[in-house]
């Protein structure tokens, strides 16, 4: 099967990543992604995660960060089947509570 590659394939990409939406990684509370352009104009997605307190913890922060983007990549190769660079950006319950950025709701 030939696929889009880059942005212009989202719709197809967005069906593939809303199957494993329900049950990330544990210690997820939620994440989104957008589609985009890096900062050398490459095709890119976007990760915004927010992780619980207790995940984000200094001890746990790199088990619970790969355990995310393995997920992401058991499931879907962003890279060689979709033309797409990842990013992932994470942050705690608390603080995103503080800050309440759009990115991240």
């Amino acid at each position: 099967m030939t696929r889009k590659f880059g942005i212009s394939a989202a719709k197809e990409l967005q069906i593939e990543l809303n199957r494993i939406k329900p049950q990330p990684s544990p210690g997820v509370v939620r994440w989104r992604y957008n589609f985009d352009t890096d900062w050398s104009g490459d095709p890119a997605i976007y990760f915004w995660v927010v992780l619980t307190d207790e995940a984000s913890r200094k001890e746990n922060l790199m088990k619970s960060t790969d355990d995310f983007m393995k997920m992401i990549d058991q499931h879907v190769d962003l890279w060689n089947d979709w033309g797409l660079i990842p990013y992932f950006h994470f942050r705690s319950e608390s603080e995103q509570a503080a800050l309440r950025d759009e990115a991240y709701k």
